[in-house]
């Protein structure tokens, strides 16, 4: 046992021989880990983010491949074994799903025309319907399914029909047909479950337009497939048929990719003449079902989310893992001087430079390969508890870990470099050491090369794109204050010994130390300044380009969606029932002219009471609060039509003061407006066209007047706090006509992929420049620790020239707060301009009002001056142990 201790005490005095150097090199490799590792990770959770969102603002129905067809020939003369041959083609195409390895489809089979039936008002219609799985999906409250057909429970109590009995039935042609009653059911109501919600048309009832009460629709027999079909051949009625196929919930982006693929394989398979669907539609001359998905726009927009992410996350990473590859060189600077009476013995013994390195290199092997590993896994904790989202697709692991690999294969190539570097210079004896990099003049001529862009406006092309809009985030944004802040900082402290001359001669003992010290000025010393000017600044900068970004956002989806949930509505010959509850209706006009200006704008006539429950107001579209807009409107009391002026405005749009202003649409009619306020923008504005918002019962009243239609001459819109969900089948039911497609929520613009991408982006550099923020103050402390031992005889002399310990540790206090604060300021002073320059890059989608708003992040200034002054306090605190715990004597004994 003792042989095995001794073995391994000495390899680890061969391998580690400095347990507190190791443990810092170990905690530098893991940055450096953290840092490079995060990029490859955070793009791929984003990936998986992006699909979760794709998901969630898709209608699973859409998502899923749907298949449709119907029985009605395409051409020439219909075959009469067609409808017969339905269940032949079912197994057809059910077998081809099953092949192409999907889930099972969902049938969903109808007869094209309604069945007649006697009822106590005459002939009623009858839809007969069968849907894969209806059995669990209804409430029976009498009987059950079987070999017929189940009955709402409205025809039964109409009919007296029963479980058992027969409904006698008959075509449109007048072919009778006897279907056996198995089972009464509850009918569904809105708002529907998921299930029934495609078929909204058949359950949810119309509102009448006069009274508001609801029209029911015809009453709908569900049966098994079988006795559709059967109904159906007996007849000669010709059947809608419909297969779905959703797409598994618990799968990620490899897994909808994988679906996609699949589906494709399916429609090739379908669209094979020699397939059995393929010969069968081709005999009885019906339409070939063919898949279609929405599965492919969702994957898409992921796609373009990770191509517009993949620039600026691996240029965060990469500037990461440079500063920590700086670091590691710091530190096998540092080791070499602790080491220098050694080396030197070394050298003089015959030892070289590469030899030093070699051994620098095996006492690092060990520290880097266990910082390595943690960094691995707390960059793979971090980015899955929060990142966009907390899995990753498969594939991840192998490009994180040649990052990995190649991170740590550099940091020992920086360590045996530097420690060769400096070694050699050890060995050079008398002979003059080799000209310095002028660091500040190169810093400078980056960062002028770094400002241009950001200066002159110039949006930078977004990540896999051409172009400058796009919600892209250019790199040359991301470095800007760093250099800035590097020569700032440098350019004051080289200042400092300047200035500092004769300062604070009049002060107490511990301000007049820390001033000399500070005006001093070391190489040391300066270096901390910009160390900690260029950290905060990265955290100034990327929290205000973050919240920036955030506001801007908000504010742009206010804008682009008036409310929760816009529909657009289509005209139609009959006037529909009443909006529904809770909604406000809109009119809207584009391309009408406001005169004298003959400007061109967009109108949008809106009644501010109904608005105002519903609208989406961001306080920073006008100076005043919402209530107080929309009061202007509804408390105008004139002959004209009140009216609100949204958006940019040449100086001569509204003509000479008391001129009268008029809207016209050529050929239509001329509105008489009075100007009741300016707004940057408002909600519903469609693009950066000027918007003249006004009051809809005004400008009804006026078209009114001339003899003209307002629903006729104006487009309508449903504005709702509610989700489409809820909204559109209400909207169905009072006979509202509109386009699915054209629905518009509230979160449809965040969802944009240029507008996902740049959130995140911003928010991965947020979570950088915090973490490097956090490091660039703890350099100060790890200074200000190393001050104190260089300075241990100075301190010892100063003590017994009658300086005392509370003085003492306040001078180290008040230069450590010095220091950082200077840092700190630069950070500010440079950062907050930077960022209100590169705020104005930052835009997602400039056609859409407002522009980039600036958010000073009041938050993070607080967060910074506390931690300066937390700095210093712990910095007093660390000297203090170590001043206590050092033997004068020694100290003493010990000095040159």
């Amino acid at each position: 046992m003792t042989t095995a201790r001794r073995l391994l005490r000495r390899l680890r005095v061969a391998l580690v021989p400095g347990g507190g150097q190791a443990l810092a090199l170990a905690a530098l490799a893991a940055l450096l880990a953290a840092a490079l590792v995060s990029a490859p990770l955070f793009l791929a959770a984003a990936e998986e983010g992006a699909w979760l969102g794709e998901r969630a603002r898709t209608d699973e129905a859409d998502l899923g491949a749907v298949l449709d067809t119907t029985t009605v020939p395409t051409s020439g003369a219909p075959s009469p074994a067609r409808i017969g041959r339905a269940g032949e083609l079912d197994e057809g195409v059910t077998a081809a799903v099953a092949a192409a390895g999907l889930p099972d489809p969902r049938l969903q089979v109808r007869l094209r025309e309604p069945l007649l039936a006697e009822g106590p008002g005459g002939l009623t219609g009858l839809e007969l319907l069968s849907r894969t799985g209806w059995e669990e999906q209804v409430d029976f409250v009498a009987g059950g399914p079987g070999d017929g057909v189940a009955v709402p429970r409205r025809l039964a109590e109409a009919t007296g029909l029963v479980p058992g009995g027969v409904l006698e039935a008959t075509s449109a042609q007048g072919l009778p047909v006897s279907l056996p009653v198995t089972g009464v059911y509850a009918e569904p109501v809105a708002p529907l479950p998921a299930y029934w919600a495609e078929q909204a048309s058949l359950f949810v009832p119309r509102i009448r337009k006069v009274t508001g009460l609801p029209i029911p629709r015809p009453p709908v027999l569900l049966a098994p497939r079988e006795v559709v079909l059967g109904t159906a051949t007996e007849l000669q009625v010709d059947l809608f048929l419909q297969w779905r196929v959703a797409v598994p919930d618990s799968i990620g982006t490899d897994g909808a990719r994988d679906v996609l693929a699949r589906v494709d394989g399916l429609r090739d398979a379908l669209a094979d003449p020699a397939s059995p669907v393929g010969r069968l539609t081709a005999q009885e001359d019906v339409a070939r079902p063919t898949p279609r998905s929405g599965l492919g726009d969702a994957l898409v927009a992921v796609d373009d989310t990770v191509a517009l992410l993949r620039s600026p996350v691996r240029a965060v990473g990469a500037g990461a893992g440079l500063t920590a590859l700086v670091l590691v060189g710091a530190w096998a600077g540092h080791r070499v001087r602790r080491r220098e009476d050694e080396l030197r013995l070394l050298l003089a013994r015959g030892g070289s430079p590469v030899r030093a390195a070699g051994q620098a290199v095996r006492e690092a092997l060990l520290p880097v390969l266990a910082g390595t590993a943690a960094g691995a896994a707390a960059g793979w904790l971090l980015v899955r508890q929060f990142g966009p989202a907390p899995r990753f697709p498969a594939g991840t692991l192998p490009p994180a870990a040649a990052v990995l690999s190649a991170g740590a294969l550099a940091g020992l190539a920086v360590l045996a470099l530097t420690t060769a570097l400096l070694v050699a210079r050890l060995d050079r004896g008398g002979r003059p050491a080799p000209a310095r990099l002028p660091w500040l003049a190169v810093t400078a001529a980056v960062t002028a090369v770094v400002a241009v862009p950001a200066v002159a406006g110039a949006a930078p092309g977004p990540a896999g794109g051409e172009g400058g809009d796009g919600g892209g985030l250019g790199v040359l944004p991301l470095l800007l204050p760093l250099p800035v802040a590097a020569v700032v900082a440098g350019l004051l402290t080289a200042g400092l010994s300047r200035v500092g001359r004769g300062a604070g001669r009049r002060l107490p003992a511990p301000a007049f130390l820390a001033v000399r010290r500070v005006a001093a000025a070391s190489g040391t010393s300066r270096l901390v300044v910009v160390t900690t000017a260029v950290s905060l600044g990265l955290v100034v900068h990327a929290t205000t380009l973050a919240g920036s970004a955030e506001r801007t956002m908000d504010a742009k989806a206010a804008v682009a969606a008036g409310a929760e949930t816009v529909v657009p509505l289509l005209r139609r010959t009959d006037e529909p029932g009443p909006a529904p509850a809770g909604t406000a209706l809109v009119s809207t006009e584009t391309g009408v002219t406001l005169s004298p200006g003959d400007l061109d704008t967009d109108l949008l006539a809106l009644d501010p009471a109904e608005v105002a429950g519903v609208l989406r107001w961001d306080d920073g579209l006008a100076d005043r609060p919402v209530r107080d807009v929309l009061d202007a409107l509804a408390g105008y009391r004139g002959d004209r039509v009140p009216v609100l002026l949204a958006g940019p405005l040449p100086d001569d749009a509204l003509g000479a003061p008391g001129t009268d202003l008029v809207l016209t649409r050529v050929r239509s009619y001329t509105l008489p407006l009075e100007v009741v306020g300016r707004v940057a923008a408002f909600p519903g504005q469609p693009s950066r066209t000027p918007l003249v918002v006004a009051d809809r019962g005004a400008v009804e009243a006026v078209l009114a007047a001339g003899g003209r239609d307002p629903v006729q001459l104006l487009d309508r819109q449903v504005w709702a706090g509610t989700p489409p969900g809820v909204l559109l089948p209400e909207l169905e039911a009072g006979g509202h006509a509109f386009d699915r497609e054209t629905v518009t929520t509230a979160g449809a613009f965040a969802a944009r992929p240029a507008a996902r991408a740049q959130l995140w982006s911003l928010e991965y550099l947020r979570a950088v420049g915090l973490a490097a923020g956090a490091l660039g103050l703890l350099g100060v402390v790890l200074h200000a620790l190393a001050q104190q031992r260089r300075r241990r005889v100075a301190a010892v002399l100063l003590a017994r020239a009658g300086l005392r310990r509370r003085s003492a540790d306040l001078a180290v206090a008040l230069e450590t707060g010095l220091l950082a604060g200077l840092g700190a300021a630069v950070a500010v002073a440079v950062a907050l301009p930077a960022s209100a320059l590169v705020v104005r890059l930052l835009d997602p989608d400039p056609g859409v009002l407002p522009g980039p708003v600036l958010a000073v992040p009041a938050g993070t200034l607080a967060v910074v001056a506390a931690g300066v002054a937390a700095v210093a306090g712990v910095s007093a605190v660390l000297a203090a142990r170590a001043r206590r715990t050092a033997d004068a004597g020694l100290v003493v004994r010990g000095a040159p």
